[in-house]
């Protein structure tokens, strides 16, 4: 009975706080990975990229909301420190995120509104089929701009990452 409840807990613990990580550039590759893991990944100058590793539902959308303005906060104070180049635009990893409901749209939209304070854009990358009709159901892609959504996180980054050399970007 002891396991039973430890394994109960334990996937509870799961569905409210599921993985989310802080993605960077393997050296010599497109290939964005956990930058826990693997060392040699590098953060890419004037973007916060992260993944979610579950889908967002009622029970988890307001902790992974919270989860990725606190990486945010703490990435900036830490570029603020360094007298490095602002964080100008938030790419969330959705390839993981096999659905989405009601409350996890929201959470998006709040992550968006969030967001726009700081005059940080949020750009998605990889939404499943399942989620990017939940998301153009919502009307979310007209929210955060149908071309701020892209297939791969390189090709987020590849249109990101130009826009932060110029010396008046606009967000």
């Amino acid at each position: 009975m002891h396991q039973v409840a430890i394994s109960f807990a334990k996937i509870l613990l799961q569905v409210t706080r599921p993985r989310t990580a802080i993605l960077g550039k393997l050296p010599r590759t497109t290939v964005y990975r956990n930058i826990q893991q693997y060392p040699d990944a590098t953060k890419v100058p004037g973007i916060l990229i992260v993944r979610v590793d579950s889908a967002i539902y009622f029970s988890n959308s307001n902790y992974i909301k919270d989860r990725v303005l606190r990486w945010l906060a703490d990435e900036v104070e830490q570029l603020k420190e360094n007298k490095e180049p602002e964080i100008q635009y938030l790419i969330v990893e959705m390839s993981p995120v096999t659905d989405i409901d009601t409350s996890g749209i929201h959470a998006l939209e709040e992550l968006y509104r969030s967001l726009q304070k700081r005059n940080v854009q949020l750009v998605l990358a990889n939404p499943g089929q399942v989620v990017i009709d939940k998301l153009y159901a919502s009307d979310f892609p007209s929210m955060i701009g149908e071309d701020n959504i892209f297939l791969t996180v390189a090709d987020a980054v590849l249109m990101c990452a130009p826009k932060l050399l110029e010396p008046c970007a606009t967000v």
